[in-house]
């Protein structure tokens, strides 16, 4: 027997899906994403900071004593970082974390 690839089985699998579950699974994804874009942005965010404090990724992690590894995937959007990184980096950067209100909360 030949082997499949992985989105052939997936879809086959999806036919099966009731309207409920396909609902679910499309809110789940979209929820999913949101998430992700938030990561992105904040990884921006930090990456340009970083460059308008002109330092490196090497230099922010040893004045922020967090891994050069880990910086470059928050910047990436890949990471998660706590409350405690996020004030280690910005500190170590010279700036400061502000939480201010979504742009689509500002005209409510």
């Amino acid at each position: 027997m030949g082997t499949r690839p992985f989105h052939e089985i997936a879809h086959a699998a999806k036919e099966k899906w009731t309207p409920e579950v396909k609902e679910f699974a499309d809110r789940f994804g979209t929820e999913l994403d949101e998430q992700v874009q938030k990561q992105v942005e904040l990884g921006t965010q930090l990456a340009s900071a970083r460059a308008a404090a002109h330092l490196t990724q090497e230099q922010l992690a040893i004045l922020s004593n967090i891994g050069q590894s880990e910086i470059s995937r928050i910047e990436r959007g890949l990471g998660n970082p706590t409350r405690d990184t996020l004030i280690r980096i910005t500190t170590a950067m010279g700036a400061e974390l502000t939480i201010a209100p979504s742009k689509h909360l500002e005209n409510v």
